[in-house]
């Protein structure tokens, strides 16, 4: 999903995704994680911040566009959040992502930890009663099918 980019009065570079594609956070809201109904809006004034406040006119929750992803509460730069999660991505360990970001081990080790637990949460709600037709075990029949010694009961040796 694309983030819309601009720059604030102060140059701050600020990330603003459009407001179809968020939702209303508050759990006792009836329009909570629905996305696209307009029930949204920014809060009118100067927010002071780098993230927009956002009103929910269903429930009139007030909340701050980052609330319910992985990095709400994060002080970090979003430019160095991206930098980590992309040589995540690629396969990069901690130590080397931390030099290459720059940021320290524990930071890389924390959003990782964040990013995956998000992902999870995620897959777990959008993979849910699948039609699945076909499934291929080319890799593990392979694997399998290299094994050459057999199994043997057991047992006492004798």
């Amino acid at each position: 999903m694309p983030q819309e980019s601009t720059t604030t009065d102060t140059g701050r570079e600020r990330y603003q995704r459009p407001l179809a594609e968020l939702c209303c956070v508050n759990p006792k809201c009836p329009d909570c994680g629905k996305r696209n109904l307009g029930n949204l809006s920014v809060r009118a004034g100067k927010t002071g911040g780098r993230w927009r406040l956002l009103r929910c006119s269903s429930c009139g929750a007030l909340f701050s566009e980052r609330k319910g992803t992985p990095l709400w509460g994060y002080r970090m730069k979003p430019e160095r959040v991206e930098a980590i999660a992309s040589h995540l991505k690629e396969g990069c360990r901690i130590r080397k992502t931390a030099r290459l970001a720059p940021a320290s081990k524990d930071g890389v080790t924390s959003i990782a930890l964040r990013l995956g637990l998000h992902a999870k949460a995620l897959h777990d709600e959008l993979a849910q009663d699948l039609d699945v037709r076909e499934a291929q075990f080319d890799e593990k029949w392979a694997f399998v099918g290299k094994k050459t010694e057999e199994l043997r009961p057991i047992g006492p040796r004798g």
